[in-house]
């Protein structure tokens, strides 16, 4: 398939079962984003081409993104639970989507969330703002949107500004993308009724092994972060 000359493309995804379903009612708490609307696992992994896209678990470590990427909690070591699931279908969807080199092995961050939005909760979805976060290839996959208004996805130039492309993805729909080219954004979810609602995503880094977000080194880089600028 491949991304379009602006760098990114929308893709159906294949269907979960019932067990990976599930798995979003059990998500913890994410403590790092002041509030209580993010539920979050998240685990790492090697990704290789071999006939198909296999993916490697690898040793369960800390999430870090450096400041430049994320100043509302970048610089830290967040300490997340991991996955009790195999997103493997759902990767190699994306995989194939992006067209990523099948002779290059790939590091990839994977995290599975639910934004939630109460009469008691704001739908805070991205509260980081208009981004980047410093990857080669990013993927955004929304699972279900139950109950909600919002969450309408955006793509903005470099630094910001007028989005240049926005969609609200809907059930099994995924946006991949190249993260070197531009911004990306999604905006706040509500609840139509005091039941409550929620938005169940997978988000998805992608980068070469030899520019991997992942090991000692890298957490090294990202606590330094902090005395940048």
């Amino acid at each position: 398939m491949g991304l379009n000359p602006q760098g990114f493309a929308i893709i159906d995804t294949p269907p979960l079962d019932d067990f990976t379903l599930s798995q979003f009612e059990e998500l913890p708490l994410d403590p790092y984003t002041g509030s209580t609307q993010r539920y979050r696992r998240f685990s790492q992994f090697r990704l290789v081409h071999d006939g198909e896209w296999k993916l490697e678990l690898l040793p369960h470590r800390h999430f870090a993104q450096p400041r430049q990427y994320n100043d509302l909690v970048g610089g830290q070591l967040r300490t997340l639970e991991p996955l009790t699931v195999d997103p493997t279908a759902l990767i190699a969807a994306g995989a194939e989507a992006l067209e990523l080199d099948k002779d290059t092995v790939w590091q990839l961050n994977i995290h599975q969330c639910r934004v939630v939005s109460t009469p008691d909760v704001e739908g805070v979805a991205a509260p980081e703002g208009p981004h980047r976060d410093g990857h080669d290839y990013g993927m955004v996959a929304v699972t279900r949107r139950h109950n909600i208004s919002g969450g309408e996805t955006q793509l903005m130039p470099l630094g910001g500004g007028e989005p240049f492309f926005r969609t609200t993805l809907e059930d099994g729909q995924a946006i991949v993308f190249d993260d070197k080219l531009m911004f990306h954004h999604v905006t706040d979810i509500q609840h139509l009724t005091d039941e409550g609602g929620h938005r169940d995503v997978w988000l998805v880094a992608i980068n070469t092994w030899e520019h991997r977000r992942y090991g000692e080194e890298y957490e090294a880089e990202v606590l330094a972060s902090n005395n940048e600028g």
